[in-house]
């Protein structure tokens, strides 16, 4: 099983949001995928309750405390998941740095501003500090193609950035409201295929094939 942890001490970042579209998407390429939410706002149980409520059984999304997490990793792993990804709140916190131990890969969501930059720049160096594999990716992105090339390479002076943009898009918020994630909810849409392609960029950063 992979572990694949979102976080970053800002909030707003769109971890939520990612974490549910990226599982989804895994689970449409025919993985077993699970979600554990250790964010006390809930917000991706919640589009798990949500997703229930429309007949869909997976993937599997708990909400989860941060002391429960070794028992439940390895409880998903007797279940013969592929795939866990962990939702965390956007604060440096113990419970925070429990996920992180755990974790097999993180991936940091930041806007292309100067104040969401500069704030997850503490994350990447503890992150570096317990040798943890992570990247960046944009998200929320909006203005000129130079505006995120130039979020891009402040960032690569710390880490590695995703091969993937995701822009500010309806389709993300219409997806969560009907309890799907943007491969599910408009599969042809421009949210879609960037998702994707963070996906697939994202699953051979982990050790998957291309």
């Amino acid at each position: 099983m992979r572990i694949i942890t979102l976080v970053a001490q800002k909030g707003g970042s769109g971890k939520s949001t990612l974490t549910f579209c990226l599982a989804a998407a895994a689970e449409g390429e025919g993985m077993r995928v699970a979600i554990l939410d250790t964010d006390p706002q809930r917000t991706v149980f919640k589009w798990g309750q949500r997703r229930l409520g429309e007949g869909r059984q997976t993937p599997l999304v708990q909400a989860c405390e941060p002391h429960q997490l070794a028992e439940e990793l390895k409880t998903l792993l007797a279940q013969g998941i592929d795939l866990c990804l962990i939702d965390t709140p956007g604060t440096h916190s113990v419970g925070v740095a429990l996920a992180i131990e755990r974790t097999d890969y993180c991936l940091i969501p930041v806007k292309p501003t100067i104040a969401d930059t500069q704030a997850v720049i503490e994350t990447a160096r503890q992150l570096r500090d317990r040798k943890r594999p992570f990247a960046f990716v944009l998200s929320q992105c909006s203005g000129s193609t130079a505006r995120l090339n130039d979020a891009a390479a402040g960032l690569l002076r710390h880490g590695e950035v995703a091969a993937a943009n995701i822009h500010h898009r309806v389709d993300y918020p219409d997806a969560d409201n009907a309890g799907l994630g943007v491969t599910e909810y408009n599969p042809n849409g421009a949210a879609a295929k960037e998702l994707k392609l963070l996906w697939a960029w994202l699953h051979r950063a982990i050790g998957g094939h291309a």
